[in-house]
């Protein structure tokens, strides 16, 4: 087929149809993912300005109208009067009116637009490029939207509240400024709409919306449900239009099975989303709808899928029983969908490409356990593996809920996934993060189910919730635990910005005991979560008034009920996530002041300040003393021990700032993305021996690269002890091993032993990176020779030569087993 466009719409209705069986050409099919997947992996992504053009459209024409409605508007717009096309993909709708396309979104953040234009960017596909009709957009966009951004707002607040000026802090990296950055959501609920359609969810708004109470106390639900009716009517509108430019190709196709093949796209696009999905082939087209319509309203990570395998498995069981698909055809069709989950992209300024390294967070969950406890895993899940060791794609990414009623047979396809070097899947212990729901959602005024819980998901990185009914409205800014220790040693003074951005706990040359040092680190903790939680807070009253979600709360359980959008935590189960990165990098360096300063007494503290000002330049022996210090990793029980206090401390004084914006209590997420890497680019030397610049430790319970000394199983039980993985809201553990050590059945064995032995010792998460070190240094050194290396760097895998350098350093360093 030829790439065709269309730029009209077209709202015909004929959802009475029969379908004809499936019209796909399979001849060519293969073929077609292949060249998707090539053009992919060697264009330049593109930013379409069309998203900036409705914008402008938009506020002007609506000025005055409520924000939600503003909002539905613009997502009206978008869905409406964007170009559409079709590229052989049997799976049609693309983010944006180009392949491969990225969409701007700047009413979080202006600030980038100035100072990055001239910049060499890169988004999730590697470069990205900014045409100049985009960029005179931009420059327009950045006078109308200086000071009335997402940031603007929560800092003006900010400063009317609290008096002072919150930059200099982020500035400093004691924290990442998550507001400044569309925000991801959640799991939402797919089935609904596969099985009842939008139709029947817009009757039901249409219905709340007529017998809402027209009082002032209503005002805010009754803006939403006439927002909410404009947004899925957008979306209806939006699968027509692709009806109607499949057809009008079919009119001009030469070929009868290229012909066949359009023809069925038109009818699936004129019946989903708006009604149920009766098969297989409607119900991938109306999940993927549902899919790209959330990223459309608001592209970010963690617009996850959930568990895939198991909503969509009555539709692929019935059609394999009635002998509508082959095996091998579901198989195709889910590369074609690979390929679409690749395909989308964001760039929210510099900063934000350095610490997410174009995760999109298309988390796809397989396993767990059913509402009764049994194992969930389906044939279905199988072949979601198989996709992924074929295609090797960085997204959708795949998580494994790990329980001991597994299957081996399962297991192995697991197996094989992990040898094929993308990453994947990544596992969490299923009974931890069970565990974890039921604690974290048991202090909400109805509670909630073990049914509930054991609907669990991953969504982004390594977070969970619950699946359909719950969604991380905000991810509170993130805080960098080794700042503390830094600002500790330098009297909360930030060495690089030269900035009094800590509390004075005294000159560290005074400290006589090792309890003064760790009761001055604690005060910085606690002075480091009261900015990062003002801030936060604010920021989820500046999301609320400028960037409420329309569409998205409408495919979350309990927005619709209540009448309250996403943000305002309208959703069942609505959640907080704070992202707290590098406490190994900070319990690291408290052992080896501990160790060299008051134990040993090999150092000064005098001394050691010296070393780390110079950034050990001259001071060499310092550093090896520094590196060679007692070190998180090992299963040394009193090493482990100040660790797991330290978490222990985190966590008390993180919660003793007391509720989160919502009223309740929020456990901390412990994990990296690759905060790791941009926090360490705003640092100066650490105790650990690491220097200025360089990326911190990633993840959260994994050894700092280098220092894991005692074997694999020292490893995973350090890593697995480390912190309390119920009463953390996640954490993050990374392995690289040799693939040499997972060949042949004996590998298998191990792996699958590696994962249980982690989970039986109460381990939450572990991922496996399985690529030489060898391997990752030639490439680092001709990238030309390995466009398609994936790697695992945090709870998302990346193309590793399209990663920053300072990421692909860390992780070559990560200590790599060989037996």
């Amino acid at each position: 087929m030829t790439n065709t466009s269309c730029e009209n719409t077209c709202c015909c209705d004929n959802a009475a149809a029969t379908p004809k069986g499936y019209g796909i050409n399979w001849d060519t099919a293969e073929a077609r993912v292949k060249e998707l997947k090539d053009f992919l992996m060697s264009a330049p992504q593109i930013m379409d300005p069309e998203r900036l053009q409705c914008m402008e459209e938009v506020y002007d024409e609506f000025a005055g109208e409520p924000v939600f409605y503003i909002r539905a508007k613009l997502f009206e717009r978008v869905l409406t009067k964007k170009k559409i096309f079709l590229d052989g993909n049997p799976l049609v709708g693309t983010l944006t009116g180009v392949r491969a396309g990225v969409y701007a979104y700047p009413e979080w953040n202006v600030a980038w637009i100035k100072e990055e234009m001239q910049m060499a960017k890169m988004a999730s596909l590697g470069e990205m490029k900014i045409p100049q009709e985009t960029q005179d957009l931009l420059e327009k966009t950045y006078k109308r939207w200086k000071g009335c951004t997402c940031i603007d707002l929560n800092d003006k607040m900010f400063k009317d509240k609290y008096g002072f000026n919150p930059k200099p802090f982020a500035k400093a990296g004691m924290y990442y400024e998550n507001v400044s950055v569309a925000s991801g959501s959640g799991i939402a609920d797919y089935p609904l709409v596969l099985n009842k359609g939008l139709r029947w969810l817009i009757d039901d708004v249409k219905e709340r919306f007529r017998n809402c109470p027209t009082t002032l106390a209503n005002k805010e639900k009754h803006d939403l449900y006439r927002a909410m009716i404009v947004a899925m009517e957008a979306v209806i509108t939006h699968s027509h239009r692709y009806a109607e430019l499949a057809e009008k190709t079919a009119a001009e196709e030469t070929d009868p099975k290229a012909k066949a093949e359009l023809l069925e796209i038109a009818e699936i696009c004129r019946r989903v989303p708006e009604f149920p999905a009766r098969n297989f082939r409607e119900a991938i087209q109306s999940f993927w709808f549902i899919h790209l319509a959330i990223e459309v309203e608001q592209m970010a990570c963690a617009t996850s899928p959930g568990r895939y395998g198991q909503y969509m498995y009555p539709f692929y069981k019935k059609d394999i029983e009635e002998g509508n698909l082959t095996r091998e055809q579901v198989l195709t069709l889910l590369k074609f969908q690979w390929i679409k989950h690749l395909e989308l992209g964001e760039y929210q300024g510099a900063s934000y490409a350095m610490t997410l390294s174009g995760h999109t967070g298309q988390t796809i969950t397989i396993g767990g356990v059913d509402a009764n406890g049994n194992d969930a895993s389906t044939e279905l899940e199988e072949l979601l593996l198989e996709t992924q060791t074929t295609m090797k794609n960085i997204q959708p990414t795949l998580t494994l809920l790990y329980h001991p009623k597994m299957k081996d047979s399962y297991l192995q396809k697991v197996v094989e996934c992990v040898r094929g070097g993308s990453g994947q899947p990544q596992i969490l212990n299923n009974n931890v993060v069970i565990q974890r729901t039921l604690a974290r959602f048991a202090q909400y005024e109805d509670g909630i189910t073990l049914e509930d819980a054991r609907n669990c998901g991953n969504y982004g990185c390594v977070s969970t919730g619950v699946c359909g009914k719950g969604s991380f409205i905000t991810q509170e800014d993130q805080p960098c635990l080794a700042k503390v220790i830094e600002l500790m040693l330098n009297n909360g003074k930030c060495p690089v910005t030269k900035k009094q951005v800590g509390v004075e706990t005294g000159d560290p040359r005074e400290f006589k005991t090792f309890d003064e040092l760790y009761e001055a680190t604690k005060k910085q903790l606690d002075h480091l979560f009261s900015m990062s939680r003002k801030h936060s807070d604010l920021s989820q009253m500046a999301r609320v008034q400028v960037v409420p979600s329309i569409f998205r709360s409408a495919m979350y359980d309990g927005c619709i009920e209540k009448g309250i959008c996403e943000e305002a935590g309208g959703t069942r189960y609505p959640q907080v996530n704070p992202i707290m990165t590098a406490g190994i990098d900070a319990a690291n360096s408290l052992l080896a002041i501990k160790h060299l300063v008051f134990d040993t007494k090999k150092l000064t503290m005098e001394q050691l300040l010296e070393a780390l000002k110079a950034n050990f330049e001259g001071y060499e022996d310092i550093r090896k003393m520094c590196f060679e210090a007692p070190k998180h990793g090992n299963d040394y029980p009193e090493v482990e021990g100040l660790v797991q206090q330290f978490y222990r401390d985190v966590d008390a004084i993180h919660h003793a700032q007391g509720p989160d914006c919502f009223g309740y209590r929020t456990p901390l997420d412990a994990y990296s993305l690759s905060y790791h890497n941009y926090f360490g680019s705003l640092m100066g030397a650490l105790p650990t021996g690491r220097k200025a610049g360089t990326a911190l430790t990633d993840g959260s319970v994994s050894a700092m690269p280098g220092s894991d000394h005692e074997g694999i199983t020292a490893l995973i039980k350090s890593g697995a002890e480390a912190i309390d993985t119920v009463r953390y809201g996640a954490n993050h553990f990374n392995v690289k091993v040799n693939p040499q050590v997972l060949e042949g059945p004996a590998g298998a064995r191990t792996l699958i032993s590696l994962i249980k032995t982690y989970c039986d010792f109460g381990g939450s998460h572990i991922q496996f990176n399985c690529v030489s070190s060898e391997t990752l240094k030639d490439a680092q050194a001709n990238p030309q020779e390995y466009p398609d290396l994936v790697v695992r760097v945090a709870g998302f895998s990346a193309y590793f030569t399209r990663l920053d350098k300072g990421v692909q350093n860390e992780i070559i360093k990560r200590t790599e087993y060989k037996n």
